[in-house]
């Protein structure tokens, strides 16, 4: 018999494909990009993240104020940003998301302007944040989720519109060299599918979209806290949701497959089944506010006969300190123990129920200013970049004049001096105002300008720079009113 030429083989291929359409034939065959193509490539050895071949925060150690050093060589250090993608389909609840400056919500916005802050993140040592296809609670905490924020249909298909923008998100982690913990259900959506075979078909169709993208620097979180009662599906419960992880383990495009895990809530040890399958442990912190039990936990975590050595990453942590006086001290948080107990550690960050519609705080409550635009965020970034040994960004802040409307005063604060500034600005009501290629010390309003202070406005600045070939945009805070005593007025 002559033997068929692989051209000759691809041709007669496609022929049957053709003959047999309606079969599905062509569905079969998956086209995926060289991963040579993607800039960003996580992989574990042991206990250690590398990240393009080399370990994480690579020879780094983090001293304590009492002198003892402490390895971070291979952590992952992260927190939870999982509102990138977000959107409400449900229009009796839609409208409660508008962005105060403009009275509207825009989920095109919302990963706009997540996107714009990935660098500054990563300039304080920020190697991975948790993105969820299902988001979380956009209050924080819910005891209901009547809104529709699914990236999955009710059958386990992907809406166009979530993976377009997680497509965007993604893409710009791997040019800067991000990890993506990609989490794919939240127990407060994943009602949105009819029935387990829709959830196993999520679980194949995000799986397999994220490996057709050739994407390299995603590891999946299957949900986020199996421990917790409200899933619908008793598969994403903690005694099956192994079979999930397991799952996305046995899919493979082009040779490759992707890391998975699940979480527990916070202070929950993980199954043995959940141990023994997955590629990286993950832990909740949320309500431990007793560092010595974050301690316990990974002591516990190794202790188990079915661990093998694997990362330890705490992916969920919401308020970290054992009072709330203590604030984020170098000692007594569980952000420290955990590095003490060589385990990676992400933040939670969200609006109390006291600080509701304070705009500039929380990194989960919806809307989102995504910038270190608090006090308890920059807290967070720059002890991380004290850890981390990572420059960190300047910190810009404003001082109104006591004259109304007379000027405004620019404060540069911190941040690493080599770098180079493209653009300075100030903007009101998410419009740029003035702009300039150089710092501003001061804006002094002109009369057209005077006239936005007769009705309600916002303002901000934003200065963009490079620095080591990454352009880095960093906001102030951005303030309501500032000029009217009774709607926030700063003192200068």
């Amino acid at each position: 018999m002559k033997k068929l030429t692989k051209p000759l083989i691809q041709s007669l291929s496609a022929l049957i494909c053709i003959m047999t359409m309606v079969a599905g034939c062509a569905s079969k065959e998956e086209s995926h990009p060289d991963p040579v193509h993607r800039k960003t490539a996580v992989t574990i050895e042991g206990e250690k993240f590398f990240i393009n071949g080399k370990p994480t925060y690579e020879g780094i150690y983090w001293k304590n104020p009492q002198g003892e050093e402490f390895p971070i060589e291979g952590l992952l250090m992260n927190a939870r940003l999982v509102q990138g993608v977000f959107d409400d389909l449900n229009e009796k609840t839609r409208g409660q998301w508008a962005y105060p400056d403009t009275g509207e919500w825009d989920p095109d916005r919302n990963t706009d302007e997540f996107i714009q802050a990935m660098p500054v993140w990563k300039a304080h040592g920020l190697l991975g944040f948790t993105l969820n296809l299902q988001g979380g609670c956009p209050y924080g905490y819910c005891s209901s989720f009547p809104w529709d924020n699914s990236t999955f249909g009710p059958d386990g298909s992907l809406r166009e519109a979530f993976m377009h923008r997680t497509e965007r998100i993604l893409d710009r982690a791997d040019e800067i060299g991000m990890v993506v913990i990609l989490g794919l259900f939240y127990f407060g959506e994943d009602q949105t599918l009819t029935d387990e075979k829709a959830v196993k078909s999520a679980v194949e169709n995000a799986t397999r979209w994220v490996l057709n993208k050739g994407y390299t620097h995603v590891i999946i979180e299957v949900n986020n806290e199996c421990s917790v009662n409200a899933y619908d599906h008793d598969i994403l419960k903690c005694h099956r949701v192994h079979e999930l992880i397991k799952l996305v383990k046995d899919i493979e495009v082009g040779g490759r497959r992707l890391y998975a895990s699940t979480s527990l809530a916070g202070g929950h040890i993980p199954t043995d089944e959940i141990v023994s399958v997955s590629d990286f442990i993950l832990i909740h912190g949320n309500g431990v506010n007793d560092p010595e039990r974050i301690h316990l936990i990974s002591d516990e975590i190794r202790s188990k006969s079915v661990y093998t050595p694997k990362p330890l990453v705490n992916n969920e942590d919401d308020i970290p300190w054992r009072n709330a006086g203590q604030g984020w001290g170098e000692e007594g948080n569980n952000f420290v123990a955990s590095i003490q107990s060589y385990t990676g550690w992400g933040y939670f960050d969200f609006r109390l129920p006291a600080e509701d519609h304070q705009y500039n705080l929380g990194f989960q409550s919806i809307p989102v200013n995504w910038q270190l635009s608090s006090d308890r965020k920059r807290s967070f970034f720059n002890l991380l970049a004290e850890i981390t040994n990572s420059p960190g960004s300047p910190h810009l802040d404003l001082d109104f004049s006591k004259e109304i409307g007379e000027k405004i005063g620019i404060s540069v604060i911190d941040g690493p001096e080599d770098i180079q500034i493209l653009k300075f600005e100030i903007i009101v009501n998410n419009q740029t105002l003035a702009s300039s290629d150089s710092l501003m010390e001061e804006y002094l309003l002109s009369d057209k300008d005077r006239s936005l202070l007769a009705t309600e406005h916002w303002i901000k600045a934003r200065l963009t720079y490079k620095r080591g070939g990454t352009e880095i945009s960093v906001e102030s805070p951005y303030y309501k009113n500032p000029w009217w005593p009774y709607g926030g007025i700063k003192p200068a």
